[in-house]
């Protein structure tokens, strides 16, 4: 585990837009980003590890990592719901390797 904080921002937009920040101690895969987006929204979920909502790439990570190190932390700062949602993530991801 590493000291650095990696920061991936979250914007769903359709006619109006939500945005949520999510942050973790830990590089996280696209996919990753993705499953705590929609298990925090899902779940109404904020400012909680959100670590254990993660649906993992690969084994990267023991359970014990997962529950007791990885700290994800996830919050939905705006919200105005509209048609036609659309989901655009950024930032410096994981890439994992689906064996192929």
């Amino acid at each position: 585990m590493s000291n650095k904080e990696y920061v991936y921002h979250i914007e769903e937009s359709s006619q109006d837009v939500k945005r949520y920040k999510i942050t973790s101690n830990v590089k996280l895969t696209d996919e990753e980003v993705r499953s705590v987006y929609q298990e925090s929204d899902a779940n109404k979920l904020t400012e909680s590890n959100l670590a254990s909502y993660v649906h993992w790439s690969s084994e990267r990570f023991t359970d014990d990592e997962i529950l007791n190190k990885i700290k994800i932390v996830g919050i939905k700062y705006y919200t105005d719901y509209g048609d036609d949602c659309q989901v655009y993530v950024t930032g410096d991801f994981e890439e994992v390797s689906d064996g192929n």
